[in-house]
This record gives C-alpha cells, sequence and structure tokens, in this order.
C-alpha cells in the first residue's frame, strides 16, 4: 500500500486536481492531508468537497480550516489571510462546512502519525528547528509523523547518538529504519520554499520510504480567478514566486 502524502492546500483547486492526477497516474489510492484545505485560495468548496469524495483519506484539522468554522479567531490571522478565510465562508456549502468543521486536530494510527502544525500544538505549532522537534517527541508514538503548516518540505529525525538532523526534502528518495521521522510534504496551493508547483510526497510503509515530487500546474489560470474574485493581489503575485 502506498500513501499520497499532502498538505496546505488552501482553495487552490487547480494545484489540488494536477496533485491528485499525479498520485493516480502513480498508482495511489490512499491519501494522507495534514490540513489547511482552505485559506488564501479561490475555489474552497472545490476542494472541501473533492477531498470529503475521496474513498480512502485520512485529513486532519488545520488553522484556518479551523477558523473557517468557528474554532480560532481571525485575530490570529494577518488581513489578507483573514479576508480568504471570510471569503471561504461564503462558498462553503453545509455538507462542505460539516466536513471540515468534524475534522480530527491528530490521527495516530499503525503506519504514521498526522497532524497540521507540530504533535504537542496540532494548530498553532510552526515546527522548523531541532529543538521543536525533541521537545515534541513525547506528544506522538507512531512514526513517521506527518504536519504541514510551514508550507515548506521539511524533515527532522533522531540521528547518531540520539542527536536530531532536520534539513530540506529534495525529489529524491529517502529511507527511513530506525528512529522517530517528522516529514513536512509542503505545500500543494502555496509552497513557500522558492519552488512554484505544487509539493507533495508517497509514502510506503512496508519499504519505509518516503519520496517528496514536485507538480506543475497552470498557475496563470488561477491567478486570474483571484484577480476576478477581487481578492488581495498578494495572495495571487506570491504563487509566482513560491513564497
Amino acid at each position: 500500500m502506498k500513501y499520497g502524502v499532502f498538505s496546505d492546500v488552501h482553495g487552490n483547486y487547480v494545484a489540488l486536481k494536477a496533485v491528485l492526477d499525479f498520485f493516480r497516474k502513480n498508482g495511489v489510492e490512499n491519501f494522507i492531508c495534514c490540513g489547511d484545505i482552505v485559506g488564501y485560495g479561490p475555489q474552497p468548496l472545490e476542494c472541501a468537497e473533492t477531498l470529503r469524495g475521496l474513498k480512502s483519506l485520512v485529513t486532519v484539522m488545520g488553522n484556518h480550516d479551523a477558523a473557517v468554522v468557528g474554532k480560532m479567531d481571525l485575530k490570529w490571522f494577518n488581513s489578507n489571510a483573514a479576508w480568504a478565510i471570510e471569503f471561504a465562508r461564503g462558498q462553503l456549502t453545509g455538507q462542505a462546512l460539516d466536513f471540515i468543521a468534524k475534522l480530527p486536530e491528530k490521527i495516530e494510527t499503525e503506519d504514521f502519525t498526522a497532524v497540521h502544525g507540530s504533535p504537542r500544538k496540532p494548530l498553532t505549532e510552526y515546527l522548523l528547528s531541532e529543538s521543536q522537534f525533541t521537545d515534541n517527541a513525547k506528544n506522538w508514538s507512531v512514526s513517521p509523523c506527518f504536519i504541514g503548516h510551514s508550507h515548506m518540505p521539511l524533515y527532522f529525525r533522531e540521528g547518531e547518538r540520539g542527536i536530531p538532523e532536520t534539513g530540506f526534502l529534495k525529489p529524491v528518495l529517502k529511507v527511513f529504519t530506525a528512529g522517530k521521522v517528522i516529514l513536512n510534504p509542503g505545500s500543494v496551493g502555496q509552497p513557500r520554499d522558492g519552488d512554484t508547483r505544487a509539493a507533495c510526497g508517497i509514502y510506503d510503509p512496508q519499504k519505509k520510504y518516503f519520496e517528496l515530487y514536485r507538480v506543475f500546474y497552470d498557475i496563470e489560470a488561477v491567478q486570474k480567478m483571484m484577480a476576478g474574485l477581487k481578492m488581495p493581489a498578494i495572495l495571487a503575485e506570491r504563487l509566482s514566486f513560491g513564497f
């Protein structure tokens, strides 16, 4: 069994469709989403309904998801992000809102753990350092732990003599055979590592490997859609730069 792992779709349905098409072409029929289905992008309803319709999906709640269903206060978001959350509320149907509202903040299976931010603070913590990895160790059991939130493809793992290691994930095979590992597949809808392509990964729990992939999608089409909806210009512009 292989899992397609992705996060931070953020209402970018064009990018999501490209990623799901990529997964299916590679024989992937099981999916892990690390949250933030909505926010920033122009098609929150299409993203929510598409994920709701997947037969084999494990997904957790992100902070933008929590805000759109009233579980987080908008004061935690900048003005552009808050605008997009209000926009998403106006677009989502009852079924889509119900789907998002019922998402758990953390999921642990026999093969993996999934959260949005970090195991100890699923909705709010940006896990970016070795010290955070160490501090979170007691808050999860099943490795690997998949996270999102930072929009950057990163790995954290127990190195030799228990010294933690971290770095950017590149589109090469990563094999993890021992110790705890946290993996961030980056963002589908709004990458922030300087690469404009949608980010995702494939995880094989039997072979214990995770491989990162980048997928091209029609950025200009999304930007035109955002302009037509009069969304904050910065949300569209940053798609051209991957930041």
